[in-house]
């Protein structure tokens, strides 16, 4: 079953889905939520006669430095808000503004939303779910497919909504994301970040990268 508006707000009123910070009124859909665009845009480095393996995880990526992560401002010098091109046929892992906390009974669906993928911007390449029990931003994998370069600005562009699904059957805590030494992903605070932390390690990293520390997991 999908949740309807209704069905959000109550479980978000409930403490029982997450955002931090709040969501604001607009960002609310039929039966969605869109999540704004952060500060963070990570690429990676053009490299000659490298070859990866992705089998074993991240790391031989984060290991070795083939990636430049760039930190907006919101604001520059004069006032305007500060952008990110994406120029066509480029990649950027970005993070949503938005951190997220999942329930053991839901299962999240990112996608993108409709204007962006009308002038070629894709979110995610094969990676739409957040699993039960997830914790943290959403890495978006933004692709421009189109012509056009394209303007990005953070806390503005909502360029992604997320749905959710209601399991038949809750996943025991043992089984939900974040409880493995495999889950990796939860709490990052940067796209390439697979070393699994504990929630005070979380909101200290979220400190240092100007993000939302005082985040707290739904009950």
């Amino acid at each position: 079953m999908v949740l309807s508006q209704g069905d959000i707000r109550k479980l978000v009123g409930q403490k029982k889905i997450v955002f931090s910070p709040e969501l604001e009124e607009k960002q609310y859909g039929e039966a969605s939520v869109d999540l704004r665009l952060g500060f963070e845009f990570t690429i990676f480095k053009p490299q000659v006669g490298i070859k990866i393996s992705v089998a074993d995880g991240l790391g031989s990526i984060a290991g070795v430095g083939l990636w430049d992560t760039i930190t907006l401002e919101e604001f520059n010098t004069h006032g305007q808000r500060n952008t990110y091109c994406l120029e066509p046929g480029k990649f950027v892992l970005a993070m949503t503004y938005e951190e997220i906390s999942v329930p053991r009974n839901l299962i999240a669906l990112v996608e993108g939303r409709s204007t962006y993928a009308r002038v070629g911007l894709s979110m995610h390449l094969t990676a739409p779910w957040v699993q039960p029990g997830w914790v943290g931003p959403i890495i978006l994998e933004m692709t421009n497919n189109g012509p056009l370069a394209i303007e990005l600005t953070p806390k503005i562009d909502k360029p992604c909504q997320l749905t959710f699904l209601e399991l038949k059957t809750p996943l025991p805590s043992k089984l939900a994301y974040g409880s493995r030494v495999t889950d990796v992903y939860q709490h990052q605070a940067h796209p390439l970040d697979t070393k699994r932390k504990t929630a005070l390690q979380a909101a200290s990293s979220a400190k240092k990268r100007g993000a939302h520390p005082k985040f707290k997991r739904g009950k």
